[in-house]
């Protein structure tokens, strides 16, 4: 468990020190908005990027909080599920944060700068594709908790539809994410964010509608007995 405390740190260290050096190398005014065509449309100071660093303290800050205090209240929370999920979604933002740095660092007044949203879309989507395996492949080892997981009112009626619900909401993910993996290398532009809107939106209600069934299927069994 330390490990992932002291990656989460490091990871925050990166994020800090990377901004600092940008922030070192870059001129004062650099694009810090682009409009759909990947064109800068407002050139401003370039400390606006300190919401980078920020945004990850802030973070950091929240899922370190919410790995501890739950244990303090005697709370059976996945420290370990937390603790990955942190550590991933910082370094996500992390790096999608030094895409942008590297791309103000490239900026010519003289020409028309250009960010590439389909790969800015190709690597949110690996990204959210990349979270959910991990969290897909821990997820049946979770306890019943307030905090995380697949958590529905029917999941959390009783210990034994809660590890059933995890369990498919595990596979379902690993799948999900393999496939939004899949579909940022192969599909482009506004067609990559649209399917992988829709691979989301049918993982979300088949996690839910599975709760809901082994619930059902809980409750039959207490009536039969």
């Amino acid at each position: 468990m330390k490990k992932l405390y002291s990656i989460l740190y490091a990871v925050l260290l990166i994020c800090v020190v990377g901004t600092v050096v940008f922030l070192i190398l870059s001129p004062d005014r650099i694009p810090v908005h682009y409009n759909f065509a990947g064109e800068a449309d407002r050139i401003g100071s370039k400390y606006e990027n300190l919401i980078w660093p920020g945004f990850a303290i802030g973070m950091g800050v929240f899922f370190l909080w919410m790995a501890r205090v739950p244990r303090k209240k005697g709370e059976r929370t996945n420290e370990k599920v937390l603790m990955i999920t942190g550590v991933c979604t910082l370094l996500f933002f992390t790096l999608l944060g030094f895409y942008f740095m590297w791309k103000a660092l490239r900026y010519d007044p003289k020409a028309a700068p250009k960010v590439s949203y389909d790969a800015v879309n190709r690597f949110v989507s690996i990204g959210i594709g990349a979270l959910l395996v991990v969290l897909g492949t821990i997820m049946p080892k979770m306890r019943r908790n307030a905090l995380f997981g697949l958590r529905t009112k029917w999941s959390m009626a009783n210990d034994t539809v809660w590890q059933k619900s995890q369990r498919f909401g595990g596979i379902a993910s690993v799948m999900a994410g393999f496939v939004m993996i899949l579909l940022a290398l192969f599909v482009p532009g506004i067609w990559n964010v649209l399917v992988m809107t829709a691979v989301l939106v049918i993982w979300l209600v088949l996690c839910i509608a599975a709760s809901r069934r082994y619930y059902r299927e809980d409750q039959d069994t207490k009536d039969t007995t």
